[in-house]
């Protein structure tokens, strides 16, 4: 047996369809006939549910970047060899890389309300035909354009005019902003060209594997392993002068001392 329960409110009426043995619903959460209250009342108050949700992330991503940075901020000593005094030095260094922590922890920390957005949308709408009009990816599409361009010129425009301030690891930058570019031509080429309208499973498998590669590439420009192998012989070298000299000075002997008058 179906019943219905008729509710008349001001602007409109709702139906509640029950079946047998089912009872009304009552629910603090679900407000009932939103859709009936006027305009302004319903936007402010999500106005307001968005500012406590807003309120939450901040405090939920600024807990996430201080575990972030206690994580990358950990030190070890590390012993190494060193070619001039030829004796073993205690350094202390860096576990995490800081190119390789900013490019991965960094990023995860503070694009992880925007990757978890794209990621519930994603899962969610799989059975269904493609939206044009997702929000997850271009929340991410825009996140990114926002930080290459806006947040890079406010911290060149923040700087006063008497001080200098000069980019560490400039070569690093260039190299992360070419990727940035890269990935939308990336998109660009995929969508346009090589399947229009539709993402292949090859395509997001390289397109993933890209990721990797930047992280790796950028290490190697932090590190300059291609010139490794330069500073290596520099070393040996400045070594054998050393040892030189002090061949040169032992076989000389000491040098003979005035006498006074």
């Amino acid at each position: 047996m179906v019943v219905y329960h008729y509710t008349n409110y001001t602007r409109g009426w709702v139906v509640e369809v029950l079946g047998d043995k089912e009872k009304r619903c009552h629910s603090y959460l679900l407000l009932p006939a939103e859709n009936l209250w006027g305009d302004g009342v319903r936007g402010f108050l999500y106005i307001l549910a968005l500012l406590y949700i807003f309120m939450g992330v901040a405090i939920i991503s600024d807990i996430f970047m201080f575990a972030i940075e206690v994580i990358t901020s950990k030190r070890k000593t590390i012993v190494r060899w060193d070619e001039e005094t030829h004796e073993r030095v205690q350094k202390e260094v860096l576990v995490w890389n800081e190119t390789v922590a900013n490019l991965t922890l960094m990023a995860l920390g503070s694009s992880a309300p925007e990757i978890l957005l794209a990621v519930i949308e994603t899962v969610q709408t799989l059975d269904m035909e493609a939206d044009s009009g997702g929000l997850g990816t271009f929340t991410i599409i825009g996140s990114a354009a926002f930080n290459l361009l806006i947040i890079t010129a406010v911290c060149v425009y923040s700087v006063p005019s008497p001080n200098i301030k000069k980019v560490r690891g400039l070569s690093v930058f260039a190299l992360t902003s070419c990727w940035s570019i890269f990935a939308y031509v990336w998109m660009l080429v995929v969508l346009q060209w090589v399947s229009p309208g539709e993402i292949e499973p090859w395509e997001a498998w390289l397109t993933l594997a890209f990721f990797p590669i930047m992280v790796l590439t950028a290490y190697c420009q932090d590190s300059r392993w291609w010139c490794l192998s330069r500073k290596t012989a520099v070393g040996h070298l400045r070594s054998h002068t050393v040892s030189l000299n002090l061949s040169l000075t032992s076989l000389r002997g000491p040098l003979p001392q005035s006498q006074g008058a």
